[in-house]
């Protein structure tokens, strides 16, 4: 998976689980992928080691995926996303677009 991948998992799965990460993590996870600020940009903000940053990093990306391997929300609302585009593509009229539209925003968390 090369890293524009990873980024795009990681803020999906962020967007629909940051809940059940700790304090600690739901901050660094959200200025590395958020924000697009380096481990040592986290780590020097926040006087911490990078050892520290790469460590929430991990544990918090590995809680992400955990959840995602037990739950299957992104999976799910992915599909329901592209039945959704099939859906649009047949649409009658500019209004069922539209509402299309409204449903996938719901859905798609921002990304």
């Amino acid at each position: 998976m090369d890293k524009l991948d990873k980024v795009v998992k990681y803020t999906k799965l962020y967007n629909i689980y940051k809940s059940q990460l700790s304090k600690t993590q739901q901050a660094i996870l959200d200025d590395y992928y958020f924000v697009d600020l380096s481990i040592s940009e986290i780590a020097e903000n926040r006087n911490i080691s990078r050892a520290a940053v790469e460590d929430a990093l991990s544990k918090g990306c590995n809680k992400l995926d955990q959840l995602e391997n037990e739950l299957r929300i992104l999976e799910k609302n992915e599909k329901v996303l592209l039945k959704l585009e099939a859906l649009k593509q047949r649409a009658l009229n500019y209004r069922e677009v539209e509402e299309i539209e409204e449903i996938e925003k719901e859905l798609d968390y921002g990304i």
